[in-house]
C-alpha cells in the first residue's frame, strides 16, 4: 500500500462539520475503491475540502484509514445476551442475538468492511486486531459467557464453551459471507436468517442439553423436553470403540 505522508500543522481548530464529511467521504471511497485506489487528493474532492483540510486532520492515509473504523467501531452496539430463568426464554434470547448478528455481519457494506480490513490487515495489525475484538470477538465473548451460564446452571452440559460458542456462531453464518464477497449472492432474507440461526441453536440444545428442566410447552426447542439426554455427535460416530 502506498502511503502519502505529509506533516500535520497547528493551524486553526478543527471543523467538526469538514471533520465528518472527510471521514464520510474516505469511508465510502475505501469501500468502493479500495485502499490502494484512494488517495488522499480524491478524499478531499469527494468531501469538498481542500487537501491541505485533509491533512490538517490526518496526517497520512493509515491514520485516516484508523479514524474511519474507529468511528464504525463506536456505532457497534450488541444487545445484552442475558441466562433467563427458564431454558426456552434463554433460547429466545440467543435466537434474537444470533438473527441480529447475522442480518448486520452480511449487510452489504459490512461485508465490504470485512474485506477491506483483510485488505489492509498486514500494513495495519493493530487496527485489524481491534476491528475483530470490536466485532466478531466481542460477538464471541458474549456467547461463550452465555453458554457457560447455562452450563453452571447444569441445564446445558458443555465442556469446552468457548469451542461450542465459535462453533455455533459459524453455524449461524455458513458460507453465506464468502458468497457475497464473492458476489454470487446477496444478503440473505430474515426468514433464511431465522432458519439458520434457530436450526443451528436447536443442534446446540439437542447436543448438549442435561433436560435439568421441566418439559417445554411449546417445545420451540425439541430437545428441552427430551426424555433422555441425546448423545453427542461424536459418540455417533464410535464404532466398537473406534472413531
Amino acid at each position: 500500500m502506498s502511503i502519502e505522508r505529509k506533516p500535520g500543522g497547528r493551524g486553526r481548530p478543527r471543523d467538526p462539520a469538514k471533520l465528518e464529511a472527510i471521514l464520510d467521504a474516505a469511508y465510502d471511497l475505501f469501500l468502493d475503491r479500495g485502499i490502494a485506489a484512494t488517495p488522499m487528493d480524491l478524499v478531499a474532492e469527494r468531501a469538498g475540502v481542500s487537501k491541505m483540510t485533509v491533512y490538517a486532520n490526518f496526517q497520512d492515509k493509515p491514520t485516516l484509514l484508523a479514524a474511519v473504523f474507529d468511528r464504525r467501531r463506536k456505532t457497534m452496539r450488541l444487545p445484552d445476551l442475558p441466562v433467563e430463568s427458564h431454558l426456552n426464554l434463554s433460547l429466545d434470547r440467543l435466537a434474537e442475538f444470533g438473527e441480529l448478528v447475522v442480518s448486520v455481519v452480511t449487510r452489504p457494506e459490512v461485508v465490504r468492511e470485512t474485506r477491506l480490513m483483510a485488505e489492509c490487515a498486514a500494513d495495519q495489525p493493530r487496527l485489524a486486531t481491534v476491528f475483530y475484538t470490536a466485532g466478531r470477538g466481542e460477538i464471541l465473548k458474549r456467547v461463550v459467557l452465555f453458554l457457560k451460564g447455562l452450563t453452571e446452571r447444569g441445564v446445558l452440559a458443555i465442556n469446552d464453551p468457548e469451542l461450542a460458542a465459535d462453533q455455533l456462531i459459524g453455524a449461524w453464518l455458513g458460507m453465506t459471507e464468502l458468497r457475497q464477497s464473492l458476489g454470487v449472492a446477496g444478503p440473505p432474507s430474515s426468514s433464511a436468517i431465522a432458519k439458520r440461526v434457530r436450526y443451528a441453536i436447536d443442534t446446540l440444545v439437542r447436543a448438549w442439553s442435561t433436560d435439568a428442566e421441566p418439559r417445554s410447552a411449546d417445545k420451540k426447542y425439541t430437545a428441552a423436553g427430551s426424555s433422555r439426554r441425546p448423545r453427542s455427535t461424536l459418540n455417533l460416530l464410535r464404532i466398537d470403540g473406534h472413531l
